[in-house]
């Protein structure tokens, strides 16, 4: 039996979209901001010199800080540090994911937790992200139950648009560049995809890189609902093309419409 020309068409379009989006490889393009949800989680090897460490970044429940400047949405993310044949040391901080802000972070000097504030959070990147975008930001650091406060100017630029491959797989990026006050500079590449960085490396003011970090596993919700969009996508061209089918071939079996019986003259 075949199908009529533009169902034929139809479907042949429908499969090709999906092949498309399923099996092509990540292509360079604009970056947008990641949505992150509870359970959200990235894996990274770092290596420092002849230093080993893991780290996993996990995301936890949502909330709002309030400041001096303005209230906050953040989401509480932890990140634990395992360096090779060492203890893990765990930092807890509340960051925005519309630029990656840090707002508040955790840190423990000499077995005391110090709070820092950032008013406002403390931006890592300036969505949508193209190549040769740039902002210059700052933000006032303030230290919990304490009057101190010390300002602090950034800047960055998007020095390009690429495929970066990592353990965990090849991902569309774009490179984010910082100059630091040593004279060197690092580079993060932040993947729509995976909803974080995926590479993070730092150089010297000489052009050597001193560290580097890559993603080796991760668990993005945002973009695991888009494959199963287009999984039920694929799932209903194929339901109303077997019920074209169908219906068909149940008019082919019936053959063709009865003719009713030609009615007789009226007698004379």
């Amino acid at each position: 039996m075949r199908l009529p020309k533009s169902l034929t068409i139809a479907l042949a379009l429908a499969i090709a979209v999906a092949s498309l989006l399923i099996l092509s490889p990540p292509v360079a393009a604009t970056q947008n901001r990641p949505t992150w949800t509870q359970g959200d989680f990235w894996v990274y090897t770092r290596t420092q010199g002849s230093t080993t460490s893991t780290i996993r970044i996990d995301v936890h429940e949502h909330s709002t800080l309030t400041f001096a400047g303005g209230s906050y949405s953040v989401w509480h993310v932890r990140t634990t540090t395992t360096p090779s044949g060492g203890s893990a040391t765990v930092q807890d901080s509340w960051v925005q994911d519309s630029n990656l802000g840090t707002a508040q972070a955790n840190f423990t000097f000499f077995g005391s937790t110090i709070t820092v504030n950032f008013d406002p959070p403390l931006a890592e990147a300036v969505f949508p992200l193209t190549v040769n975008s740039q902002w210059s930001l700052s933000t006032t650091v303030r230290f919990l139950n304490s009057s101190f406060t010390f300002p602090i100017t950034y800047s960055a630029t998007v020095i390009a648009e690429n495929t970066t491959t990592v353990a965990a797989g090849s991902f569309s990026v774009a490179v984010i560049q910082r100059t630091n006050s040593g004279g060197g500079h690092d580079r993060d590449h932040y993947s729509e995809g995976a909803g974080n960085h995926v590479r993070r490396e730092s150089y010297d003011a000489n052009g050597n890189r001193v560290s580097d970090q890559q993603l080796t596993s991760y668990r993005y919700q945002s973009s695991t609902l888009s494959l199963l969009l287009i999984g039920i996508g694929i799932a209903v061209v194929a339901v109303i093309a077997i019920a074209v089918i169908v219906t068909m071939r149940r008019r082919r079996t019936r053959g063709p419409p009865q003719q009713p019986p030609p009615v007789p003259p009226p007698p004379p």
